[in-house]
């Protein structure tokens, strides 16, 4: 496979998956112009579940195999039922979604609450689906570090990177060059997110 659609308009997510699967030379583009209309409904109970829809609905719309992911956040110290899980931006209404730089202060003052640097993970589901709406799956798991005081530097639609550190050096993700991004996320899911796109037969 040289050419990956992937389902979503977050440019800092493709920026994300084209650089975990550098070394594979695989080229990742983010949704045509003609499939960014295709409403899906996230109401899956699970990551998984939500990739899924997402993957089957825009590969259906385009008539072309697209892979789609969705995430979940745990961390350390939180009860079950006070995980973000799949929820991640539902910090008010859930009628409404909050900006980035809502987003940072919210999980910075709940990091503070927790102890000011903790322990979390993050789930990245995958599903890629093609147009007859068979399709393969992949969960990966991510270990993280989180602090409470924030980088000043925000990556648009990713502003949780401006909390969590790389751990061998201490510095904020947000605050890599790109170069530097690419090897995190090879580090981080590039050998699983690498050993599903080449199973993957068409």
């Amino acid at each position: 496979m040289k050419t990956l659609i992937f389902g979503t308009t977050n440019e800092a997510k493709v920026l994300q998956i084209q650089g975990a699967l550098k070394p594979i030379g695989v080229v990742v583009s983010s949704l045509p112009e003609s499939t960014r209309s295709t409403k899906v409904v996230e109401d899956g109970e699970t990551a998984q579940e939500n990739a899924r829809k997402k993957a089957l609905a825009y590969s259906k719309a385009l008539g072309e195999p697209v892979l789609s992911m969705d995430n979940a956040l745990f961390l350390d110290g939180l009860n079950p039922e006070e995980q973000p899980g799949i929820h991640v931006r539902r910090i008010g209404s859930p009628n409404e979604r909050p900006s980035d730089d809502e987003l940072l202060a919210y999980y910075s003052n709940l990091v503070s609450r927790l102890g000011e640097r903790i322990s979390g993970r993050w789930e990245f589901a995958l599903c890629y689906a093609r147009p007859d709406g068979t399709f393969e799956e992949k969960t990966i798991i991510s270990l993280r570090i989180f602090v409470s005081t924030p980088s000043p530097k925000i990556v648009p639609g990713y502003p949780l990177e401006s909390i969590q550190i790389v751990p061998a050096s201490g510095r904020y993700i947000s605050e890599l060059s790109q170069d530097e991004q690419d090897e995190f996320w090879q580090r981080a899911i590039g050998s699983e997110l690498s050993q599903f796109v080449q199973s993957i037969q068409d």
